[in-house]
């Protein structure tokens, strides 16, 4: 049977999956067989194996690993419809909807089939890295919790509790969070003061203090760092305002509400000479290279919105003048119908911004996996390969279609292109090009993400974090 040890938090957006990430590289390069691990995710952000759905945050934990991503690492994914509901994945296949106030009975039904999960992976790997969801300590909510409290309990796991120093009340939340919840306190085998900014010695009593109060060592204390990768927090990526850094090439992501899937925009995040903003302000998509809409999860009610604003005649008076390059949900927007008779998303029908011919129906089943197609566009004419997370079907022409283009106004339903290095190379130079820069080289995102998370293990606070960590014989 194999060893686990999870990460915790005091409360949201601690650095669980950040530091749970770094912990698979970390033991992933001393040879062991590493497994991540999150019981139950919410999040817009899913990537489409051979398997079905998951969570994009345990895939990036699994390729930092080295190992394929698999669904048993994210065995529950709640998906977000609209208020009060979410859809239900289970091991990468839809279950249905979780309506309102059906929480509690939902998470007892799926309870033991979650845990038959950790069970099983529990036996087939060295190490699993399990990653908590939210604040440990959360009270009306411990019955049932699977993905924290109740985890914690049945498989007895050794945890990590992680308290956030940057937000402030950086004791409260850790000595607080075990003064909660005694009955699994013996399970915490030590503390974590993340975000830390200033010089270590301002902390040395506030080390003392914590150490002596929870009777917990100070495991970690990890300097703020701004080091970003696959960040599942829309609304933190949310800028109101425009462009802010000198880099030349601005590119424009327009966040709507029920934005889905915008990690398919990481990797252009990490170029240098990019400068890519999630906006709401017109202002900056007439400042941008070029506009991307990205996947929606209600693409009704992200239509109406845009309407709302004025944005849909934005985007129009833009289109001939900027790229508008729509991700599957965007790209069904930029149609010009879109019906759902069934009700799988808004059910109705609802006009698009007409900016492509394509029509959209809604129909099940829902199509998820790996998608291959050969889209012509303006920069690339060739095969392109992704994947799919859709009920919507678009047709032009008499045909189904995956991607068009018209000008330089285009679509695809293939999400990850931007994780494929030549096509997001051709697709910069192409926009380099507007603007009169010199073309650039491919950069390896992989290779940047891997490198990055290296630097930040070499540094002395986090080498030393994980070296305490090192002696797996006391867990």
């Amino acid at each position: 049977m194999g060893r686990a040890l999870a990460f915790m938090g005091s409360m949201s957006s601690v650095g669980k999956t950040f530091l749970a990430a770094l912990a698979c590289r970390w033991f992933a390069k001393k040879g062991l067989r590493v497994f991540p691990f999150k019981a139950q995710n919410m999040s817009l952000n899913a990537l489409a194996t051979e398997e079905g759905e998951m969570a994009w945050a345990q895939a990036y934990q699994a390729l930092v690993a080295g190992r394929k991503p698999s669904v048993r690492m994210n065995p529950l994914l709640l998906k977000p419809l609209a208020e009060h509901q979410a859809e239900i994945i289970f091991l990468g296949n839809p279950e249905g909807v979780l309506p309102a106030g059906r929480f509690r009975e939902f998470r007892r039904a799926y309870r033991q089939r979650v845990f038959a999960v950790l069970e099983e992976v529990l036996a087939e790997n060295d190490l699993v890295i399990v990653e908590g969801a939210g604040g440990l300590a959360e009270l009306n909510l411990l019955e049932g919790d699977l993905a924290n409290y109740e985890l914690l309990r049945t498989f007895r796991l050794p945890f990590v509790l992680i308290g956030d120093i940057d937000r402030g009340g950086v004791f409260a939340q850790l000595l607080g969070t075990l003064e909660l919840l005694p009955e699994i306190r013996d399970l915490c085998v030590g503390l974590v003061v993340n975000k830390f900014r200033g010089a270590v010695e301002l902390f040395e009593e506030g080390g003392r203090i914590l150490s002596a109060r929870s009777g917990k060592p100070l495991l970690g204390l990890l300097p703020y760092q701004e080091v970003h990768f696959l960040e599942e927090d829309s609304a933190s990526l949310v800028r109101f305002s425009g462009f802010v850094t000198e880099r030349p090439l601005k590119v424009a992501v327009l966040a709507y509400p029920y934005l889905s899937n915008f990690l398919d925009l990481d990797p252009l995040r990490h170029e240098e000479d990019v400068e890519l903003i999630f906006t709401q302000d017109p202002r900056a998509l007439e400042e941008a290279e070029a506009v991307i809409l990205p996947g929606s999860r209600n693409v009704a009610r992200s239509m109406a919105w845009l309407r709302e604003r004025g944005l849909a005649e934005t985007l129009k008076k833009l289109a001939g003048k900027k790229v508008l390059f729509g991700l599957c949900g965007g790209f069904q927007l930029l149609g010009r119908t879109l019906r759902d008779p069934e009700g799988l998303e808004f059910g109705g029908e609802v006009e698009g911004l007409g900016l492509l011919p394509h029509e959209t129906l809604f129909r099940r089943p829902k199509r998820r996996g790996p998608l291959q197609d050969r889209p012509d566009f303006p920069f690339w004419k060739g095969p392109l390969s992704g994947f799919e997370i859709r009920y919507g079907r678009s047709f032009w022409a008499g045909e189904e279609i995956l991607s068009l283009a018209q000008g330089e106004v285009l679509g695809t339903y293939l999400h990850g292109v931007f994780f494929d290095d030549a096509f997001r190379t051709a697709f910069l130079n192409f926009l380099r090009e507007r603007r009169g820069l010199a073309p650039q080289p491919p950069q390896a995102y992989q290779e940047k993400v891997a490198g990055a998370l290296d630097r930040v293990l070499e540094h002395p606070a986090f080498s030393a974090f994980f070296e305490a960590l090192g002696d797996l014989d006391k867990f």
